[in-house]
């Protein structure tokens, strides 16, 4: 009897070493997590589809869904059920210090993946893939970069799409009047009055401004992508364990084939809070970033 309750003891005993253990091997951002019982989610107020403010005033998103699908997860890995999760509203200006400084610990907005932020900061697998395009009136009959030869296109001051019709223009000699626009807005009223036959942007952002438009219907995308910019989510730089655990939530997404489900949820369905259609299918440079998931910036 004596001995029994010697072993129940030390079985007791060896569960209680085992969980410590298991605690103090947690580092970075999930030993954080686990201390302050509380994950905290940086957002974007208006970035449609991916994280942006609902009518309750909640973030909510694309982005915002993975980063909500890692989250559940987290739970799991640090064993609390009942984790906190806050949110944080950012700017292009402050995620990147917010995330360095801990007061967030993932970014779930839409930033870019590039050589050069990855000097201060760690990301995710890619999680869509933006291209620039040139949105064009159906009715004007243009079907390719090559059409827009000799005619007007309207750019964003000191934007991407800028030097890309620039440099288009050049290699391609095609004579382009190019109109500057200091915002999507006026860019948008300059194809939609006429002034322009094509506006260049981020395809999304274009295809949520058609959406927002009063004839949505009227306008199209031209096929050629002009550029390919990996999104990803934002974590802390030198954190492997933290990045080795997300990545790993990511990819199990994408391999179990739930990302399938997720996409048309904010791509190809009415979206809220006023149930406009985004309607951009998965693009081939997504559909080889999910199938071969991996971090490579621009």
């Amino acid at each position: 009897m004596f001995d029994h309750k010697k072993k129940l003891l030390a079985l007791i005993v060896g569960a209680c070493l085992c969980t410590a253990v298991q605690a103090e091997d947690l580092t970075g951002t999930l030993k954080k997590i686990k201390e302050s019982g509380t994950v905290t989610l940086g957002y974007r107020d208006a970035s449609l589809p991916f994280s942006y403010l609902n009518d309750d005033q909640q973030p909510i998103g694309y982005s915002i869904e993975l980063c909500q699908k890692i989250v559940d997860q987290i739970k799991v890995k640090v064993g609390e059920p009942n984790l906190k999760t806050q949110y944080v509203s950012v700017v292009a200006a402050t995620r990147t210090p917010l995330l360095i400084n801990g007061t967030i610990d993932l970014e779930c907005g839409v930033t870019t993946n590039t050589v050069e932020r990855q000097k201060q900061i760690g990301f995710l697998f890619t999680s869509y893939v933006a291209s620039a395009k040139y949105a064009v009136k159906k009715a004007s009959g243009l079907t390719s970069v090559a059409d827009l030869k000799g005619k007007a296109v309207v750019v964003i001051t000191g934007g991407s799409g800028e030097w890309i019709t620039k440099n288009l223009n050049r290699e391609k000699d095609l004579g382009l009047k190019i109109l500057n626009a200091k915002d999507s807005g006026e860019a948008f009223l300059m194809l939609e009055t006429g002034r322009a036959v094509a506006y260049i942007n981020d395809d999304v952002q274009l295809m949520a401004t058609i959406a927002q438009s009063r004839n949505p219907n009227a306008y199209t995308l031209l096929p050629e992508p002009m550029s390919a910019e990996p999104y990803a989510i934002g974590i802390r730089k030198n954190d492997p364990q933290f990045k080795t655990f997300a990545d790993g939530v990511l990819s199990q997404l994408y391999s179990s084939g739930e990302i399938d489900t997720i996409y048309p949820k904010w791509f190809l369905k009415p979206i809220p809070p006023k149930d406009i259609v985004i309607n951009l299918p998965m693009s081939d440079a997504l559909i080889k970033a999910i199938a071969n998931p991996n971090d490579i910036g621009v």
